[in-house]
């Protein structure tokens, strides 16, 4: 018998030793078109980039690939780009659009020290284990220029253990999408270094509103107000922003 614990999204099963790089390699390739849900959530973040750069040239990173519409939409904005992501076809993509990168994981990032003025890392953390998370983390307050950004989320109280698939050829449990850490707006921010000052930490809904009909949006209107009103639903996210604290 597997044994399992809990957590405050439910029992999930212990991680166990798997490739996160096997699990990106197929989304970098195969299975590419997933990352065309996640426009809304990053049109988001590109929105509160826009916010705090002011109107100024940044020098920016995104920590994983995805498709590349955030790193294009940067670049077209006059912004000097950057991506960092395990996968040699995700950086080839990017860099015929004229993004710089590098090949890379985030524990152990190939960037000089206060280099970038806003970091992006969405949907990365709940990837990785408890120690990457640390070192990726202090990694990020490494190359991040002092007063500078880290943007990102993660899912909202996910219960990994509804996530569990089982391998028909080893037997291994594993989460379908490499899952291995569930946060809530109480855990998330404890996982940050002092270097990081969490300043935001708020639960968020991302649709692509312009795309939906009548039945969509009635939907999402009403999640929205719920979400508002401090009631939580499937599909959610947590946004975060961190500032080094560091001195300019």
């Amino acid at each position: 018998m597997i044994a399992t614990y809990r957590t405050g999204a439910g029992i999930r099963l212990p991680p166990i030793d798997m490739s996160q790089d096997k699990v990106w390699d197929y989304f970098q390739t195969e299975g590419l078109e997933k990352f065309s849900l996640s426009v809304p959530r990053l049109k988001f973040l590109l929105r509160q980039a826009r916010r705090l750069a002011l109107r100024r040239e940044v020098r920016i990173l995104n920590v994983g690939v995805g498709d590349g519409w955030l790193e294009k939409k940067c670049n077209d904005l006059g912004w000097e780009t950057y991506s960092l992501d395990p996968i040699p076809a995700a950086i080839a993509r990017v860099e015929a659009a004229g993004v710089k990168g590098k090949v890379g994981h985030i524990e152990d990032i190939p960037f000089e020290n206060n280099f970038f003025d806003v970091i992006f890392c969405s949907e990365i953390l709940e990837h990785l284990t408890g120690e990457q998370i640390r070192q990726g983390l202090t990694e990020i307050g490494r190359i991040l220029k002092p007063g500078g950004f880290l943007l990102g989320t993660v899912p909202f109280n996910e219960n990994l253990f509804e996530g569990r698939v089982v391998c028909p050829d080893c037997g291994s449990v594993f989460h379908r999408i490499g899952h291995q850490q569930t946060f809530n707006l109480t855990t998330l921010p404890k996982v940050f270094p002092d270097a990081l000052k969490v300043e935001t930490v708020r639960t968020e809904y991302f649709c692509d509103w312009p795309t939906l009909n009548w039945k969509g949006k009635t939907i999402a209107a009403v999640k929205k107000a719920l979400l508002l009103a401090g009631v939580h639903g499937a599909n959610e996210n947590i946004y975060f922003a961190a500032r080094n604290a560091g001195v300019r």
